[in-house]
């Protein structure tokens, strides 16, 4: 792929930000994969109950919260009274789930490129992709570099229904047989699967039937060096730090 679109996003990814230096999809995940500087963000996005995208990769709130149960049975103000950074250290003591708005918000006054996942709860695709594309339409300029992508079919579908311009990733594990089909069906520009499936004839296959291969998640540098000599665009890390003092931060 010559042309220079949104889907191309730099080589190093900040996974959930710098999700082993501070709570994963928080506010301060991202300052400090930003100070670090780190020009891309990866985060996972889902719904509260009252319509209002927000930031959380579980379907619910046990790992990451002081709150128990599904996300979306919690309106915005129950989730933002909850603690998402105490779990982590008690230097985060305190931290709020942010919305989408928020983050974007940070995302544009820091110049960060983002990659954006959906992470609806099964059933839920619909008002999860609503939110997001309400907010994403409210705040985030067309042409500022954003990929979207997610695991969830439907999900996809009815994002690509409803902002046809805006760049999609196919999120998979293992790399299924069917992959350029549904690549081609969601008209997305980038495959994203998980770093052990991923071989030297593998990016060659994805490269030449145009598409971009991001991988996830690699947090050894040597992996990583090993990855980008086979070609790989791009590895999402929760060691934003290691990597661009390996790496830079060039696209």
């Amino acid at each position: 792929m010559s042309e220079r679109r949104p889907g191309h996003l730099p080589k190093i990814i900040a996974h959930r930000g710098a999700r082993a230096l501070a709570p994963e999809n928080t506010m301060s995940a991202f300052i400090k994969a930003a100070d670090l500087g780190a020009r891309a963000i990866e985060f996972d996005v889902t719904v509260s109950a009252d319509g209002v995208a927000v930031l959380m990769h579980d379907a619910d709130l046990d790992r990451c919260s002081t709150g128990t149960g599904p996300v979306i049975l919690r309106s915005l103000s129950e989730l933002q009274a909850l603690d998402v950074g105490s779990w982590f250290h008690t230097d985060f003591t305190g931290e709020r789930i942010p919305t989408l708005e928020q983050v974007l918000e940070l995302a544009l006054d820091r110049e960060l490129a983002l990659n954006l996942e959906i992470k609806p709860a099964l059933g839920w695709e619909e008002p999860t992709v609503a939110a997001i594309t309400k907010t994403l339409e409210r705040v985030w300029p067309k042409d500022a570099p954003l990929v979207v992508s997610s695991f969830n079919s439907l999900a996809l579908e009815q994002f690509r229904a409803k902002l046809a311009d805006v760049d999609l990733g196919l999120l998979v594990d293992a790399v299924p047989d069917t992959w350029v089909d549904r690549m081609k069906r969601f008209d997305c520009v980038s495959l994203h699967c998980h770093a052990p499936f991923v071989t030297r004839e593998r990016v060659r296959d994805v490269h030449d039937r145009g598409y971009l291969l991001h991988v996830f998640t690699v947090n050894d540098v040597d992996q990583a060096r090993e990855l980008f000599a086979w070609g790989v665009d791009a590895v999402f890390t929760d060691h934003p730090d290691a990597f661009l003092e390996a790496f830079g931060n060039e696209r």
